[in-house]
């Protein structure tokens, strides 16, 4: 496995923050532009529409990234080092995981180091933006989400052969595959490195650590923690499996779960 960690320049942050606000995006994925830029206003955004909305942030942002872009740079080597520290452990790990071969595969993979307090990530590149705040061991725990991503939805698809648009938010391919990340972050060659994994259900419903959304922390199904019911199906059955009865369960109770994920869908 090879990750690559970038600064990607001003024109990439923009895109990659200005992406959240085209369409209809909620609060879930707008307001965390505000409480870490307190420079932005809230409510000059609202007032504004259209073009002059989009201007007033691409300004504000360029303003930011020029006071930032230093610090942005200076992140890469520390990342960088980090990963090629803990790769081998991730490696075997996930090998084990899916049994498939991760150690030569993902060897083009790229990390992102954005302004974007949200972290979005695209498969068919195999490349993630991750927020500048995050220190080393923290940048390394948000890799991991998205490796999981990788690597799941490449073995998804050779098993299922399905098409590639349900894996994207809102769909419920996409919704199973933010929750199985927690069950495979188990393992203790991942959850040592990743700060952000969490076993503490209380902490992290409250949104103060998690590895996974916080409402799937609060998710029951049945009177059952719904990680706890995905962790049980992992642990007995191969890979395949568990995919194949994980999801006819998220189908299941479809419902349920799209009640549970207020704010997020």
């Amino acid at each position: 496995m090879k990750l690559t960690w970038k600064e990607p320049g001003l024109s990439y942050n923009l895109e990659s923050i200005m992406q959240f606000w085209q369409g209809d995006s909620g609060e879930f994925w707008t307001d965390s532009l505000f409480f870490y830029y307190p420079e932005i206003s809230k409510e000059k955004v609202t007032t504004l529409s259209g073009e002059d909305k989009n201007r007033y942030l691409r300004e504000k942002l360029t303003e930011i990234y020029e006071q930032k872009k230093e610090l942005l740079s200076g992140k890469q080597a520390a990342y960088q080092s980090w990963w090629e520290e803990k790769k081998r452990s991730v490696t075997e790990a996930l090998s084990e995981a899916f049994d498939t071969d991760c150690e030569n595969h993902y060897n083009h993979m790229t990390g992102n180091i954005t302004l974007n307090p949200i972290a979005p990530r695209y498969l068919s590149e195999r490349r993630f933006d991750v927020f500048y705040q995050n220190s080393e061991r923290g940048a390394l725990g948000m890799a991991l989400h998205e490796i999981i991503h990788f690597v799941w939805f490449d073995v998804w698809n050779g098993y299922f052969h399905d098409s590639e648009e349900d894996y994207e938010i809102p769909h419920l391919k996409w919704i199973l595959s933010e929750m199985a990340v927690e069950p495979i972050m188990r393992d203790q060659r991942l959850a040592s490195v990743n700060p952000y994994f969490e076993a503490d259900y209380e902490k992290a419903a409250r949104g103060e650590n998690g590895c996974v959304y916080d409402c799937f922390y609060r998710m029951r199904i049945n009177n059952e923690p719904v990680l706890e019911t995905l962790y049980r199906m992992y642990r007995q059955e191969s890979i395949h499996d568990f995919m194949e009865q994980s999801y006819e369960f998220c189908r299941k109770y479809e419902k349920e779960i799209h009640g549970q994920m207020k704010g997020v869908l």
